[in-house]
């Protein structure tokens, strides 16, 4: 019973707050690099994050981190993987102490990223082998964001390729930079974020009228 009540608070608490203006919120930026789509198959190469506070990104207080899984990571004939070379994996963070770190930045905060279905899918699985919750209060995928608003012209179908991260930042004059690479990726998927939500005319709406915008 006491576990019920517990639940019922924290699904309460969640909800008052995302009835809060968007602005007044935290944000979390992730971005994820990995061998492969799948968790239970492939192994995170690296990952980064970044906390905003709009309209700031606290660039000083981002994080990245590699993992080189306790084995030189052989790059055969290219001399990087995701923008990382031999020389990265030589500092390895250690993932449980990386996840935890992770963890505590997530909670209360709005998590934000670029196509939530492979993001969250690693998040789930890290969840489950460390034994580390990550509880935001909210998920807002920047993908599904510009999917919806490309769907309101019907006469326009969404093409391949319009919905990268680099195709999105053109449609809001974001300059390009070179992707793959985590911590670069998140600042991207951040500014989008930012230039998605305050381009929208949604200045002082609550964080719901956003969020059902930016879910599949």
């Amino acid at each position: 019973m006491a576990q019920w009540l517990e639940k019922l608070a924290h699904w309460y608490d969640r909800r008052q707050k995302l009835k809060r203006p968007w602005q007044e919120l935290r944000y979390v930026a992730l971005d994820i690099e990995s061998t492969g789509l799948d968790p239970k198959k492939h192994q995170i190469l690296s990952i980064a994050w970044m906390t905003i506070h709009p309209p700031v990104m606290h660039y000083g207080n981002a994080q990245y981190h590699v993992f080189a899984h306790g084995q030189e990571l052989e790059l055969g004939q290219s001399p990087t993987i995701h923008g990382l070379t031999q020389q990265d994996f030589l500092h390895s963070s250690e993932p449980r102490q990386t996840f935890g770190m992770l963890s505590r930045a997530l909670n209360d905060a709005v998590l934000v990223c670029h196509h939530k279905g492979m993001d969250w899918r690693f998040l789930k699985y890290i969840e489950a082998e460390y034994a580390t919750p990550f509880k935001p209060l909210a998920v807002f995928d920047t993908l599904a964001f510009e999917k919806n608003k490309l769907e309101r012209n019907p006469q326009q179908p969404i093409h391949g390729g319009q919905l990268t991260l680099s195709a999105c930042r053109k449609r809001y004059n974001l300059p390009d930079y070179h992707a793959h690479h985590a911590l670069t990726d998140t600042q991207a998927c951040a500014e989008l974020f930012l230039a998605q939500c305050y381009s929208n005319g949604s200045v002082n709406r609550p964080a719901t009228y956003l969020l059902k915008k930016a879910t599949n």
